[in-house]
This record gives C-alpha cells, sequence and structure tokens, in this order.
C-alpha cells in the first residue's frame, strides 16, 4: 500500500470513527428509525473517504514536487557539477524543506569528491608522462650516439632506471588505493620483522648507491594485508631514503613500524605532505602520493599515520595498525 493511500486510509478513519460510534449509540438507544441511520453512515464513509484522498494529495504534494525534482536530475545529462534541484513551485513545509537541504548537500558532496578525483587523476596522468617521457628521451638518445663512454652509457641507464622506478612507484600506489577503494583488506596475522627484512632486501642495492645504512631494530605482530602494509612501508622507505645523509632505521614494534632518517626533516606538517600532487618541487609525484597512499592503508586497517621523535636527528614516521593481541 502506498503512503497516500495509507495517508487517505487514516484521515477517513478518524474522521468516521467518532461519527459511527455516535450513530450506533443513538441507534442502540433506540433515539430514531435504523435504515435513515445507515444511509447517514454510508454518506459519512463517502464524504470521510473524499477528505482522507484530497488531504493526502494535498499533504504529500511537496514530497512528489521533490521525488519528480529528483528524477529529473537523475535523467538529466551532461557534467554532474551543472545538476541542481530545481526551485519548488510553492514553499514546502519545514520537514520537506530541509529534506530538500539535505540532498543539495549530499549533491554538493559528490560534485567536491568529482572534482578532487578528476584533479587527482589529471595530475597522476601529468605526473606519469613526465618520467615516461624522460625515459623515451634518454632511449632516444642512447639509439642515436654510437660512441658513447661507458660513464655517459651508465650515467644515462641510471636515470633511465630512475625515471621509470618513479612511474613504477606511481602504478604502484595507484594499485593499492584502488584496492582500498574497492574492498575492505584481508587481514592476516604478519610478523612485522620478517615484512620488515624481506622489504629491506630490495633496498640495499639502493642504499647503497646513495651511501645510507639500512636498520631494523625491535619485533612485533600486527592484523593487516600484507600486500597493502608492503605499499605502505615501501612508500615510507622511499622518502627516508630520499632526505637521509647517512642511516635509515625501521623500528619495529606491536602493531607499529616507525620509519626514522638522519636527513632535515620534515620540510611541511604531514597533513601537508600527505595531500597528492599539492606539494611542488622534487616531492611532485613521489612523496606525496606515497605518504597518502600509507595514511589511506593504515586507515583502511583501523590505524594512522603520524610522526614521532626521531633519535637520529631527521624526520620519523609512524604507521600503526591493529595489533595481533586485539583479536
Amino acid at each position: 500500500m502506498s503512503l497516500r493511500a495509507r495517508l487517505a486510509l487514516v484521515i477517513a478513519l478518524l474522521a468516521f470513527l467518532p461519527n459511527l460510534v455516535l450513530a450506533l449509540t443513538l441507534g442502540l438507544m433506540g433515539e430514531g428509525p435504523w435504515l435513515p441511520l445507515l444511509l447517514w453512515l454510508l454518506l459519512l464513509a463517502l464524504v470521510s473517504a473524499l477528505v482522507g484522498f484530497f488531504l493526502a494529495r494535498s499533504l504529500l504534494r511537496p514530497l512528489e514536487e521533490l521525488t519528480r525534482a529528483l528524477t529529473y536530475l537523475s535523467l538529466k545529462e551532461g557534467p554532474v557539477q551543472a545538476l541542481q534541484l530545481p526551485p519548488p513551485k510553492e514553499p514546502p513545509p519545514a520537514e520537506v524543506a530541509l529534506l530538500r537541504r539535505r540532498f543539495q548537500e549530499l549533491l554538493a558532496r559528490l560534485q567536491n569528491l568529482l572534482e578532487a578525483r578528476e584533479a587527482f587523476y589529471g595530475a597522476l596522468a601529468h605526473d606519469l608522462k613526465t618520467p615516461l617521457l624522460s625515459a623515451i628521451r634518454a632511449l632516444e638518445y642512447l639509439e642515436k650516439e654510437d660512441h658513447l663512454g661507458r660513464a655517459r652509457r651508465v650515467e644515462l641507464l641510471g636515470q633511465l632506471k630512475e625515471e621509470l622506478s618513479r612511474a613504477y612507484r606511481l602504478v604502484e600506489n595507484l594499485l593499492a588505493l584502488s584496492r582500498l577503494e574497492a574492498r575492505t583488506p584481508q587481514r592476516e596475522t604478519l610478523n612485522l620483522r620478517a615484512l620488515v627484512e624481506d622489504l629491506l632486501l630490495r633496498y640495499r642495492e639502493e642504499a647503497s648507491r646513495r651511501g645510507v645504512g639500512l636498520l631494523v631494530e625491535g619485533a612485533g605482530l600486527a592484523r593487516g594485508e600484507r600486500l597493502l602494509v608492503e605499499r605502505a612501508l615501501a612508500n615510507l622507505l622511499d622518502n627516508a631514503l630520499r632526505h637521509a645523509r647517512n642511516r635509515v632505521r625501521v623500528r619495529v614494534e606491536e602493531g607499529a613500524l616507525a620509519v626514522e632518517d638522519d636527513g632535515p626533516g620534515l620540510p611541511l606538517p604531514l597533513e601537508a605532505l600527505a595531500q597528492p600532487f599539492r606539494q611542488g618541487g622534487t616531492n611532485r609525484g613521489s612523496a606525496g602520493l606515497g605518504l597518502y597512499t600509507a595514511g589511506r592503508v593504515a586507515e583502511a586497517h583501523g590505524g594512522r599515520l603520524l610522526t614521532c621523535q626521531s633519535s637520529l636527528g631527521g624526520a620519523c614516521l609512524r604507521l600503526e595498525l591493529p595489533s595481533a593481541r586485539e583479536l
């Protein structure tokens, strides 16, 4: 039964039942013949039904108008930014006016989210294009120059590797963010010390090339999806290696990982640095998206990414995850 039918029935019954009780009381008291009384009751039932129908229609008219406006929005073609609820033909009741405002706020939030996503992917495409173009130019140079010395060739190949590594990190972070949007993390018990040691093996060559020592200390367990936690930790290590002078250390605790270096420290608050593609300079396309992804991984697991005090004198970022003891 529709809301209009229910409302009409309630109004009709409220109008008819008191008259029915009164008529039956008079009839039982012998105050009149039954036939006119029954005819009067039928007339009252008809009038009550009509009153219920018209009152229900009048009361629900603002809600029906809002429904038509939303139907119009769902069928209208064009950019989401141009969608607006049409103004009501007459001032709606306070409750419907509040509902209209809430829909407008929801629509505005969706528009802001879409604008942010478009800007995000636009900046991602730009930052992905930059290392790929640099790699293509390096390859073209290597292809044309037949008399390059070994030192120059090694230098160009190193630049090529660096540019392709930047593109690879961008793609890896994008895949991690897509995985977070598609589903909730599949949690398992992780040995954080073993996870860190496995990941540091991949960074030994890069750290050696930069003249940076990699250290790990402590032990602990956590609950999380291994691939996502590895991606978050890899981003923190990338950031630390990029700014460290001599040392990068990973401290493992129960339900937490802290990555610290002996570099100059964070140039901006973490909240600003973790906004992707908004840092400018050499961080563009690297630390911004990396720290943003690490923060999203922590939040998706019910943890957080925050700064901490470094005993090495540089930056310290702490990735907190649910402890295995919370089972």
